[in-house]
């Protein structure tokens, strides 16, 4: 659906008919109206208050299907078959070389008779030939339970045993059912996650020989194997543009001191579970990430530092070579949003309303996104221009066609909501829908000092190489296995195992 959306969205910018073009843009500033009056308290609560709200609400959701439909009719009036429904497994197949195998992992229903179901993982084993293959990997609960497991070792709460357990068992349970259907010379996994699955890092699992999966295979990641047949000219430009330390606070520089009630922000780790208390740390780290890339690249390498580090310069970005973002990332739960409307009758409520949409509940924090959330606890809504705040659905409205790669170097970016059959709904979503090919990202918090190191030697290997996927496959294997050696496999799992790389295109 989102990818059918994004072509005709595509079609109509393209277009040299001005009434699309202006469709488009009238299409943009409904959903962002939309999405202000999802995040806004709302000051006035009486019933007739309340009722205009909802009918507003109604009114442009409406209007966004119609604006929706109208682009979809005009697309289709243009005999354009979308890519997203007509793409097939010869295609698809034709894509991969000899030594690539593309994985479709599935969560689905597993019919039991009498109307009885069970949730089960699968996997479509597709290689460069020959028919595809079914591998069941079983029910649900043992394989999520040790997905639970995994996810704490990656935050520190759990011990080496005990993760050494983990993956071992995620091995034996996912990979190795997966390994017995691959064609023999297969060198590279192409890796098309769902559900729970999404938010694992398949270099780190440890097979019975006692090594990590990314010292046998090269692995990188796509949202859908259709993402392989996308077609992108590369950017002409060789600039890499740096957004580093932005300062959350914009007009103030952030107190050393953590303000009573906030929540800290441990490395860069960020989960925005409350709206009203959440202190977002300055990542002073993140200025010598940039520094050591402005080195390598010299006169090539644009920074944006402190208060430079802005939405609004961000929208400006028009097809780099290099995106890198050292900032927050961040996910939202499905929230209700709205609590006391005036701090001094604390009995008093604002009704509540859900954030529904993954793609406004998963973005990046820049250059005052502190003063946002401060707005927003007071029931205010900032312009969505320059709020510090980019959702997954508005970075899907930058301007990185033809960008060789974005980094995300930041906590948590690979996250989003995980629904059976749709995989990852956030920023994964959102940067392929703008564009870029190579999409580099984390699964959980990440250290800054460890991260510097990281990034320099996958920027030399990408470089040297011209193939970002396999540079970091590479860099990430050797640090695992440095690691491991030199500070034992809690340390190299933590540190070296959140990078994943996802792609579209042809290599």
């Amino acid at each position: 659906m989102l990818d059918s959306l994004l072509e005709d969205r595509l079609v109509a910018e393209a277009s040299g008919d001005p009434k699309q073009r202006e469709i488009v843009t009238e299409l943009r500033s409904a959903k962002q109206r939309l999405l202000q009056l999802q995040l806004e308290t709302p000051k006035d609560v009486s019933a007739e208050a309340v009722k205009k709200r909802d009918h507003e609400k109604e009114e442009i959701s409406q209007r966004v299907e119609e604006l929706e439909a109208g682009l979809a009719r005009k697309v289709a009036g243009l005999g354009h078959a979308r890519r997203a429904l007509s793409v097939t497994v010869p295609q698809v197949q034709a894509a991969l070389r000899k030594d690539e195998t593309l994985i479709e992992l599935l969560r689905y229903q597993r019919y039991l008779g009498k109307d009885k179901f069970e949730p089960h993982y699968g996997a479509v084993v597709i290689g460069a030939s020959g028919e595809p293959s079914w591998v069941p990997l079983g029910g649900t609960a043992e394989i999520e339970k040790n997905i639970q497991l995994y996810q704490k070792a990656a935050r520190g709460k759990t011990d080496e045993a005990t993760l050494t357990g983990v993956l071992h068992a995620l091995h034996s349970q996912v990979w190795a059912p997966i390994e017995k259907a691959l064609p023999s010379v297969t060198k590279t996994i192409i890796v098309s996650p769902d559900a729970e699955l999404s938010f694992i890092s398949f270099a780190t699992l440890i097979g019975a020989d006692d090594k990590f999966l990314a010292e046998k295979y090269s692995i990188r990641y796509v949202a859908a194997g259709r993402d392989l047949l996308r077609q992108s000219k590369p950017s002409n430009s060789r600039m890499m543009f740096v957004y580093a330390n932005p300062d959350f606070e914009a007009k103030a520089i952030a107190s050393a001191s953590t303000p009573a009630g906030a929540t800290t922000i441990a490395m860069r780790s960020l989960e925005m579970r409350d709206l009203e208390s959440l202190y977002l740390r300055p990542l002073l780290g993140t200025e010598a990430e940039a520094d050591a890339l402005e080195k390598r690249g010299g006169k090539s390498v644009k920074v944006f530092i402190g208060p430079s580090a802005t939405e609004a310069e961000l929208r400006q970005v028009d097809s780099p070579r290099v995106l890198h973002l050292a900032t927050h990332g961040f996910f939202l739960p499905e929230i209700e949003l709205g609590k006391s409307v005036d701090p001094l009758q604390p009995d008093q409520k604002a009704p509540k309303a859900s954030l529904v949409n993954p793609m406004h509940r998963s973005g990046l924090a820049l250059a005052g996104a502190q003063t946002t959330l401060e707005a927003w606890a007071r029931g205010e809504v900032p312009s969505t221009d320059n709020d510090g705040i980019i959702t997954a659905e508005e970075v899907g409205g930058l301007k990185l066609e033809g960008t060789w790669l974005v980094a995300l170097s930041a906590c948590d970016t690979g996250s989003g909501e995980a629904r059976a059959g749709e995989g990852v709904m956030g920023l994964r979503r959102g940067f392929i829908q703008a564009g870029a090919q190579n999409l580099l990202m984390t699964l959980w918090p990440i250290s800054d000092e460890m991260t510097v190191q990281i990034m320099v030697d996958f920027y030399d290997a990408a470089e040297k190489t011209k193939n970002a996927p396999q540079a970091l496959a590479e860099v990430q294997r050797d640090w695992l296995v440095k690691l491991r050696k030199e500070r034992g496999l809690l340390d190299a799992f933590r540190l070296a195992g959140p990078f994943i790389m996802s792609s579209q295109g042809k290599r």
